[in-house]
């Protein structure tokens, strides 16, 4: 009997602490245009992300960003994600920033990793309400990457 209640405390405690998701690896968009390197930020925060990969005959400069003296950097290595907080659940990051090259603009964001080889990434203006959610899948970490 007390095997079996030790049994159900260690079976009870497993699914009550799941282990911490891993999202570090590279992540195609929603779009299939790019792929983001996403690892631990220099600085010590738990979630960064800059651009790996970009489709042939996609944006190469950062040609929208507000200030003009940076429009000609590459975007190959552009970081696009950071300032992220670990969330209330092991699987979510949140308060973070994402640059959208497309526009040139930040915006809020949050993570959420749904399973091993999906995130769901909300980019949102004021409160997450008032946003676009978009599913990036993993790639393999042989993914050609750009220069």
């Amino acid at each position: 009997m007390i095997k079996n209640i030790l049994k159900l405390t260690l079976l009870l405690s497993v699914i009550s602490f799941p282990a911490m998701a891993n999202v570090d690896g590279l992540w195609m968009t929603e779009n299939k245009r790019a792929v983001i390197d996403v690892k631990p930020c220099a600085d010590g925060g738990p979630v960064c992300g800059e651009i790996a990969w970009i489709i042939d005959g996609g944006m190469t400069v950062d040609a929208k960003n507000e200030n003009p003296e940076l429009r000609n950097q590459p975007l190959c290595g552009l970081q696009i994600l950071n300032g992220f907080k670990s969330g209330a659940k092991s699987n979510e990051w949140v308060d973070g920033k994402i640059y959208k090259a497309d526009d040139g603009d930040v915006y809020n964001a949050s993570i959420t990793q749904i399973d091993e080889n999906r995130l769901r990434l909300r980019g949102y203006v004021g409160i997450p309400l008032f946003g676009k959610t978009q599913i990036w899948t993993r790639v393999p970490d042989n993914h050609p990457r750009c220069d």
